[in-house]
């Protein structure tokens, strides 16, 4: 698909975010299987740097690769355990990751990549402190919102958010012990980087609605 060259600025946010609408609104007409991609990568938390749980996708989506265009989907990962250091002892947090909206996403002709921003929770499912089990009750941290962007090949996805923010719970959540896991947790000192298997290589530029990143394609 053609579109003309604009000299409209705006900033880079709307633009993104205008790259994977119409992306989408490509993909309407798609007629591609929706699959779940496996997820692999890495997070970091509080500065706290581990893998991404085994077993993660996204999807059901779809990949149409004639306009590049990404269906819409959503992340979830199995439970996973990680571990912090604190005051109290050596805290082991058992969590699970889960995607609360669904994202879309557009890759270019030049292979840049993106999707519409993801909103996640991580529900801390069970602690021990010191190797002492501690009753936590209700204890989500939500929303975390994380703005992917990257690069799709034939060897797949590679998306990431380098500066994200996990707000913190009330200090009565999590069994009383809101204060001390949200020492482990909330921040900004997060990031993610991940990976989605499977063949997303970038669509002709003559079909494509952006050619160079995130700058309209074409001319008047």
């Amino acid at each position: 698909m053609r579109v003309l060259r604009t000299n409209c600025g705006g900033n880079q946010r709307w633009r993104r975010s205008l790259f994977i609408l119409l992306g989408a609104l490509c993909l309407g007409s798609s007629s591609a299987s929706a699959v779940n991609f496996p997820v692999s990568g890495t997070i970091t938390v509080n500065g706290n740097a581990g893998a991404l749980p085994a077993g993660g996708v996204f999807g059901p989506s779809s990949y149409d690769a004639a306009s590049g265009a990404i269906a819409l989907g959503a992340f979830s990962f199995p439970q996973a355990t990680t571990s912090f250091s604190s005051t109290l002892g050596l805290i082991v947090v058992t969590y699970q990751l889960s995607q609360t909206n669904m994202s879309s996403g557009q890759v270019a002709s030049d292979g840049v990549a993106a999707l519409t921003d993801a909103t996640m929770k991580l529900q801390v499912i069970q602690v021990t402190i010191s190797g002492f089990p501690v009753p936590v009750g209700t204890c989500v941290f939500q929303p975390i919102d994380v703005a992917l962007t990257g690069t799709g090949s034939a060897a797949g996805l590679d998306l990431s958010d380098s500066g994200f923010v996990i707000p913190p719970v009330a200090p009565t959540d999590c069994g009383g012990y809101g204060t001390t896991i949200n020492n482990a947790i909330a921040g900004s000192n997060n990031s993610i980087q991940m990976h989605l298997a499977g063949d997303f290589t970038p669509p002709a530029a003559s079909d494509t609605i952006f050619a160079n990143g995130f700058d309209p394609a074409g001319g008047l």
